[in-house]
C-alpha cells in the first residue's frame, strides 16, 4: 500500500488546503496517510533527511513527491 506523509506547519498558509486535499483523496482512494508537523522532532528529522526547504511537502513512499498543493491528477497517478 502506498504511504503518503504530509509535512506541514501551523504557520503555513498553504498547509490547511493541502491537508484538506489529502484527506479528501483518502476518502476516495486506499492509501496510508499521516501528517507530521515540522516543529516536532519527527518533522525536523524529515526536514534534515530530505533537505526539505518548504512546506507543505508531501512524501510518497518515503520520497519527496510534491511541494505545495499538488494537482489532483498528479496526486492520483502517484497513489494508485
Amino acid at each position: 500500500m502506498v504511504k503518503v506523509t504530509l509535512i506541514h506547519a501551523s504557520w503555513c498558509t498553504a498547509c490547511p488546503a493541502t491537508r484538506r486535499f489529502w484527506k479528501d483523496l483518502k476518502s476516495e482512494y486506499d492509501f496510508e496517510y499521516e501528517e507530521v508537523d515540522v516543529e516536532t522532532p519527527e518533522g525536523q528529522a524529515l526536514i534534515d533527511e530530505y533537505g526539505i526547504a518548504g512546506v507543505p511537502t508531501t512524501l510518497i513512499d518515503g520520497k519527496p513527491a510534491f511541494t505545495g498543493l499538488p494537482k489532483k491528477a498528479d496526486a492520483i497517478a502517484r497513489i494508485k
